[in-house]
């Protein structure tokens, strides 16, 4: 099993300008673990006060930040890559434009997320996480565990007859 950390950065003001330092590396709950939590509570204002550090997710600006510059990855080059304009990749990264599930899709495609930090992705981004039962669903959970790189996506949805991601249209194969 995975460990999962929290990352808290502090900007400081250096030679260079504008640096951002790892404070802390505290490590992350599990979900389940943190539902019981929750759950035993005796009152949610004591578990809210306690775990406040824990209920807090990042901007998608910063947890894209960080997975830019984690995966060493250009964000114009990956915004090319999984066909997202560049104006817009920049409104996203800005928080100028929110980031659609199937955009946050192409993009865990992008940076070779796995199904955990996929899920993880698009809670952040305040997008629903893919489900298993929903057939498109599955279909990308499967390619996301598998390492399907994005192109090679795309091509098997079309060739399943789903739709392809960024499309509104569902393919038939037999088109």
């Amino acid at each position: 099993m995975q460990s999962h950390y929290i990352m808290k950065f502090v900007f400081a003001q250096g030679d260079k300008g504008l640096t951002k330092k790892i404070i802390n590396n505290e490590k992350r709950i599990p979900t389940a673990e943190f539902l019981m939590k929750l759950i035993n509570s005796k009152s949610f204002e004591n578990f809210y006060t306690e775990n406040i550090d824990h209920l807090q997710l990042p901007t998608i600006r910063q947890y894209l930040a960080n997975l830019f510059e984690e995966r060493n990855v250009l964000s114009h080059l990956l915004f090319k890559e999984v066909d997202i304009e560049k104006s817009l990749g920049h409104r996203i990264l800005t928080g100028e434009r929110r980031l659609s599930r199937d955009n946050a899709i192409k993009i865990a495609f992008g940076l070779k997320l796995n199904v955990e930090e996929s899920q993880r992705f698009l809670t952040i981004s305040q997008n629903n996480l893919l489900y298993p039962f929903i057939p498109r669903d599955a279909a990308l959970l499967y390619c996301l565990h598998n390492g399907i790189s994005y192109r090679d996506v795309q091509d098997k949805l079309y060739e399943w007859g789903i739709t392809i991601l960024g499309d509104e249209i569902k393919h038939d194969k037999n088109d």
